[in-house]
């Protein structure tokens, strides 16, 4: 599934672009955005390297992140860990490993699989397109993650089951 492997890649690539292109300019409409933090857990461990992203759901910006080794992550929408507008968003959460040869989702093969507990296994129903994070949590229509982000600074942790 090479294929489906460089589709995931190719969208966390536009999602991160259109963030990065969302901001600087005379002419931004910028809406104000409040800290947004937590940490992503799966299998009962910390998720390093996952791509978090909050799909608005009533027209705001997309914020996104990246879980850091000990699962941690911090939204960004227009500026580095700015955070996310108010409102209620779908999470969606992918860990995307590049195959090699030979290779397996183990936490032996180096930091591209490290946090991922037990073993460094790819959690049950979990995808062969290099998503060791289940389809449904990659997909905004089908994900049961959802919150709501108030004027404040919000902490949102995920598990991932």
């Amino acid at each position: 599934m090479p294929h489906a492997r460089m589709i995931i890649w190719g969208l966390a690539i536009l999602s991160v672009a259109a963030v990065g292109c969302s901001g600087g300019g005379a002419g931004d409409k910028r809406v104000p955005v409040f800290s947004v933090t937590g940490k992503v857990t799966m299998n009962g461990g910390p998720l390093a390297g996952a791509m978090v992203s909050f799909a608005p759901t009533e027209g705001q910006p997309t914020a996104i992140g990246r879980s850091n080794d000990a699962g941690e992550y911090s939204l960004t929408t227009y500026d580095s860990n700015d955070g996310a507008a108010k409102g209620i968003y779908k999470i969606t959460v992918m860990k995307v490993v590049a195959a090699t040869a030979g290779a397996t989702a183990d936490a032996s093969h180096g930091t591209n699989y490290t946090g991922v507990a037990h073993g460094g296994k790819a959690a049950k129903g979990a995808s062969d397109t290099g998503n060791l994070v289940p389809p449904t949590y990659a997909d905004s229509e089908k994900t049961p993650l959802k919150f709501t982000v108030e004027e404040k600074a919000n902490t949102y942790d995920i598990e991932i089951k």
